[in-house]
């Protein structure tokens, strides 16, 4: 979308705009006492039928870990080590259908981490075990109290599973870790305690008294408040004794504010820091400090960086028009910008400008040779398109400047990506309210999928507690030299004999830290154009995903990345060992630095950090014209307008494994801002908020000239759900990782409103997989895996939802219902309630039927009816 079109782009959004939906019902769903009744798992069965057996397997390991624990502090003691808080480390397998990490509460074990496979890292303070004895002694006399006893597997002293804690990288080489050599890593310390979650909010009671109930409230409360209060002093505490526990190895905290005071990044659960220390601290680290549950190396920072020399001309008498005063900001968090560019200086926020690379804070600008890095991206949120060569034009936002990334395109290791971010966002965000930040950085090796980073879980605790939008890059595959043993390169895939686009779905593949985000909005690459001047082809055909572009499933099956932009291609000589190459005709056009003396724009590089700013671009214009709304609602928007294309609809191509490569497509900057005649789209306006177990439910009135229309009329229904809660990152999955989480239903053949909240409040607790009646629509994404469609993914797993489905219009009913409802994750507090934003359209396959008109002519009637009836 060139800048010359969005005037005729605001046009059509004034013309067709988007409305309003209608909150017609809400409710909440009664609690119910006890469990599902899930089916035993064959172990836990045997062990609960063997109790004598099994409960005494389990006593041998605990006397044997107990006596190594007393072993190891006096050997610690004689050898001078730095003393350990007054825990240790222990590692049960449990059954990971059944078994509630939190009940280990009553086992006198603190959960420090939640892993997949059932495995849980736990921490005692009680050196006895005593109360785990106590509960494995009550299994065996099958008397009250032990009976969950049957679902823990085995138990393992802490040190037996270190590649439970370290990260893949770090693993590989972990037997090479030298005593005397100093390392720098990244690390994650759990601090919850045993107060894992708040009592349970007090019930009235029949026949009680408002005095009497009132009372238990407000005790409630104080217990509530006194239970913060205990893990924030828990928190530093912990924060204590692990600076004490590095500085004995004279080892240290890394700050990127000052040398003096350690800095940690904090999460409600955890807190993260980057750490200095040497080869026999960090091995003592890992083995004993009881309370961690995640070693990290740093990540490093890998760019497509090309030296591509472009033919074309590069004259361009365009003038660019600073943008209006209040206009949206972007920050761009990359390498620096070249602020005195002609095509970027108009719209840069000079006075804001800053620099967070230690000793050289005053200088802003972009270093990186060979055109800059920072600047194609500021130039890629101005220019989505080509570039306009004359004319003249008002920028759409301000572009505020923000380096990290040094003339290497590297991040300095004294930098902490978590506190980095935190810092930037405080600033910008509070002192001059930008709301939107482009974030084309990322590692070089795959994203781990056993705990959300650090990196991204501070992204998203950041997007819960403010109204930001944080826009992130997939992360590239190498074109030749691989990143360690985890990140192959293109030419490693083609040499195993792995083609494109099939090497994409490999795990070596997956996208790259921060992009498995929960609540930002993470953006692949497609090639605009197919390349054909033989021997040399590009890999992708237009609109297939490029060669370079990483892939999801993202963290638990998330559907990342959500969208794609052009951000080009690779070329091949077909060889069999191939040579590969870049050339201009498959590069996007780019804003270039002139500091090392280039042309000013030039197709010269690729990556998917130039396909994230185009989707920044969008944000940034509906900002623009919706100021008062919530970046929940432009990234639903962008989500909405996004479509799959046409090759996906082909009969031999796998839906999943496209939807793997390029989430749920391209973008469209018209439909995400305004409509047409045979499209509408309805939005829910103002903060919406909710509360695990309620159900909000939206009606859209269809008008009856819609749904009596023939067989042959099809429409296009979409609907996307964007949400965002609070992040705790030793929990393993999306339940356990949000505050609340949320999902949407639609109603059913002949359901009206009252009907549909009564049924959605009722099936509340059911198990996901019960049978839940026939459904009007068959859609594509479902809200359950197994779904016919597409088995393998659901919509439900991320906090951006989104579905459509093709539907014939006599398949509508007048009132269709859509119902918002919010489930307990790990915050039990039941004042606790998550934002969110809900987008509805429906678009006639045949361009002649009016949608638009009959559609919001039908709200508006009922609107009309409604006042009266007041």
């Amino acid at each position: 979308m060139s800048l010359i079109t969005e005037s005729l782009m605001v046009d059509n959004s004034k013309q067709f705009p988007h409305i309003q939906l209608r909150l017609t019902r809400e409710g909440t769903a009664k609690s119910t006492p006890g469990g599902g009744g899930k089916k035993l798992n064959p172990i836990t069965a045997n062990n609960k039928s063997d109790r004598w057996g099994h409960g005494n397997k389990l006593k041998g390991s605990v006397s044997s870990i107990i006596a190594n624990w007393q072993s190891s502090t006096e050997k610690r003691e004689k050898e001078e080590k730095p003393e350990l808080p007054d825990a240790r480390r222990i590692i049960l397998q449990v059954d990971p259908d059944t078994f509630d990490p939190d009940q280990l509460k009553g086992y006198g074990i603190e959960v420090i981490g939640d892993l997949e496979d059932g495995y849980i890292i736990g921490a005692s303070a009680d050196l006895e075990l005593t109360k785990l004895e106590q509960k494995i002694e009550q299994f065996i006399q099958e008397q009250k109290g032990g009976s969950s006893v049957s679902e823990i597997w085995e138990i393992f002293e802490g040190y037996q599973k270190i590649e439970s804690i370290l990260s893949p990288e770090l693993l590989t080489h972990w037997d090479a870790v030298k005593d005397e050599q100093i390392y720098i890593i990244d690390i994650g310390i759990a601090c919850i305690g045993n107060s894992i979650k708040l009592s349970e909010y007090p019930i009235k009671k029949d026949h009680e008294t408002v005095d009497s109930y009132s009372e238990r409230l407000n005790k409630w409360r104080n217990k509530r408040d006194s239970t913060y209060e205990e893990w924030d002093n828990l928190k530093s505490q912990r924060e204590d004794e692990l600076t004490k526990f590095v500085e004995n190895y004279q080892g240290q905290i890394l700050s990127i504010i000052d040398g003096d005071t350690p800095k940690f990044i904090e999460l409600p659960d955890s807190f993260s820091c980057r750490i200095q220390i040497s080869g026999t601290g960090l091995k003592d680290l890992v083995f004993n400090f009881p309370y961690i549950f995640e070693v990290s190396e740093p990540d490093e920072f890998v760019e497509l960086i090309q030296s591509q020399i472009s033919s074309e001309s590069t004259n361009t008498s365009f003038e660019l028009q600073p943008p209006k005063q209040d206009a949206p900001k972007v920050c761009v968090i990359d390498s620096g910008i070249q602020e005195r560019h002609p095509l970027l200086k108009a719209a840069i926020d000079s006075q804001e400008s800053t620099c967070w690379i230690p000793g050289k804070t005053h200088l802003t600008a972009d270093h990186v040779k060979n055109g800059g890095h920072g600047t194609r991206v500021a130039g890629a949120i101005l220019y989505p398109r080509n570039l306009p060569r004359t004319g003249k034009q008002q920028a759409i936002c301000w572009l505020q400047n923000t380096r990290v990334l040094d003339a290497n395109c590297k991040l300095q290791e004294k930098l902490f990506p978590p506190d980095l971010i935190k810092e930037i966002v405080n600033l910008y965000h509070e002192k001059h309210h930008t709301r939107i930040f482009n974030h084309s950085i990322t590692g070089s090796v795959p994203c781990r999928t056993r705990y959300m980073s650090a990196w991204a879980a501070m992204i998203d605790e950041l997007t819960y507690q403010k109204d930001i939008l944080f826009i992130v890059a997939a992360g590239n595959l190498p074109l030749d030299i691989s990143n360690g043993n985890t990140r192959l390169s293109i030419k490693d895939h083609l040499q195993a004999k792995r083609l494109y686009p099939e090497y994409l779905l490999e795990d070596s593949c997956r996208i790259a830290n921060p992009a498995q985000s929960f609540q930002a909005l993470t953006v692949g690459s497609v090639a605009s154009n197919y390349y054909n001047n033989p021997p040399l082809t590009s890999f992708a055909d237009k609109d297939k995903p490029s060669a370079f572009s990483c892939s999801g499933l993202g963290i638990w099956d998330t559907i990342k990345p959500e969208v794609v932009e052009y951000g080009g291609d690779v070329v091949t000589d077909n060889n069999n060992i191939p040579s590969l190459s870049t050339p201009e005709s498959v590069c996007p056009e780019l804003v270039r630095s002139t500091l090392d003396n280039g042309c000013p724009l030039a197709s010269d590089n690729i990556g998917t950090s130039f396909a994230a700013p185009k989707v920044s671009h969008i944000a940034a214009c509906l900002a623009a014209e919706f100021p008062d709304e919530s970046c929940l609602l432009y990234r639903a928007l962008i989500v909405q307008s996004a479509r799959l294309p046409e090759w996906t609809k082909q009969s031999d191509v796998n839906l999943f494994h496209a939807i793997r490569q390029i989430g749920y497509g391209i973008p469209n900057l018209d439909r995400a801002i305004g409509n047409a005649p045979n499209r509408i789209t309805l939005i829910t306006k103002g903060e919406r908020r909710i509360k695990a177990r309620q159900a909000h439910i939206y009606q859209v009135q269809l008008p009856q000239e819609l749904i009596s229309q023939g067989e042959e009329s099809e429409i296009l229904l979409e609907i996307t759900l964007s949400y965002k809660a609070q992040p705790r990152r030793t929990r393993r999955n999306r339940r356990r990782y949000l505050s609340t989480w949320l999902d949407w239903d639609c109603s059913k053949k002949g359901e009206d409103s009252d009907y549909f909240l009564n049924r959605i409040l009722k099936e509340y607790d059911a198990p996901e997989d019960a049978e839940k009646g026939e459904g009007i629509f068959t859609w594509t994404l479902g809200k359950q895996k197994n779904h016919k469609t597409i088995k393998e993914i659901s919509r439900s797993a991320g906090t951006i939802q989104k579905d459509w489905a093709i539907v014939k219009s006599y398949e509508l009913k007048e009132a269709f219902c859509i119902a918002v409802v919010g489930h307990e994750g790990w915050n039990n507090d039941p004042d606790a309630s998550v934002s969110y934003s809900l987008v509805i359209s429906f678009e006639a396959i045949n361009v002649s039927i009016p949608v638009y008109s009959a559609i919001a002519e039908a709200q508006v009637k009922v609107e009309i009816e409604e006042q009266i009836k007041i």
